[in-house]
């Protein structure tokens, strides 16, 4: 869902071992809210029980996997720590992934349809004024407002993605302006013209008088399970934890009447090196 990712530096002329001062593997949980509650009742139904000894503490285990510790992180951090290599697994929305991760190619992911925090990252616009005849990401486009003294004003808390977005669509003339709550009553207030929000059912966006337009859906989210590359390949214990993370879900998925959506190719055994 915004800051900028944590930088990646530049890959070194040789691999070096990640880490030697830690041997366990880290799988990073959302700590708080609906989607942390979702993250366990899934693990739970998979025979993967996450046992938490002391609630006010962000650590746990699993005990059905041994050298597995479980650190409960907000959802932007589980995809910082994971490209700082302070993380090896994760279970993140894909909407927060394509946000801080920003395209890092050391994050891999391993599940993306784990069938649970579904939404969309979608483009809104209020449904009167200058914006009663826009229905279409083209119209929109297309608005002779737009220039280069009056850009289009954008609030938004993923700001990486929806500038992505709207510069390959073709938009030449957008100003964006970070927000990370209530920003319906952006465009009432006269602050923005346009929302990038997360969007479940609408509902909230047609109460504030707002619309999503044709074309104007940026991804689908649900929730994944990811990983750094650099773990898989080089850390001792990730990629045998990450097979047994699989089939349990893939038993459970399948076993719900889901379909696997994507598998990364690991599970052939056919990690590619960094």
């Amino acid at each position: 869902a915004a800051a900028a990712a944590t930088a990646v530096s530049a890959k070194p002329a040789a691999a070096a071992p990640l880490s030697a001062d830690r041997s366990v593997v880290r799988l990073g949980l959302p700590s708080k809210g609906r989607m942390a509650e979702l993250t366990l009742s899934l693990l739970k139904s998979c025979q993967l029980s996450v046992r938490q000894l002391n609630p006010r503490q962000y650590t746990a285990d699993i005990p059905q996997v041994p050298n597995l510790e479980v650190w409960f992180q907000r959802p932007t951090d589980i995809v910082r720590k994971l490209c700082s290599g302070d993380l090896d697994l994760g279970i993140v929305g894909y909407d927060i992934i394509s946000e801080y991760a920003q395209g890092n190619d050391d994050l891999v992911i391993i599940h993306d349809a784990l069938d649970f925090g579904h939404c969309r990252l979608s483009l809104a616009v209020p449904k009167e004024g200058i914006f009663d005849s826009i229905n279409t990401l083209e119209d929109l486009l297309n608005m002779p407002q737009w220039t280069e003294e009056r850009p289009m004003r954008v609030v938004t808390g993923f700001g990486y993605v929806g500038a992505k977005f709207l510069k390959e669509k073709g938009f030449k003339h957008v100003s964006f302006l970070a927000g990370d709550g209530a920003l319906e009553s952006y465009p009432a207030m006269g602050m923005a013209d346009a929302i990038v929000d997360l969007v479940s059912s609408g509902t909230t966006l047609r109460e504030n008088n707002l619309k999503e337009i044709e074309g104007g859906v940026i991804l689908e989210s649900q929730a994944t399970l990811v990983a750094s590359k650099k773990s898989l390949n080089r850390r001792e214990g990730v990629l045998e934890i990450s097979h047994e993370m699989l089939e349990r879900l893939e038993a459970h998925l399948t076993a719900s009447g889901k379909i696997m959506v994507n598998l990364y190719i690991f599970l052939c055994h056919t990690i590619t090196p960094d």
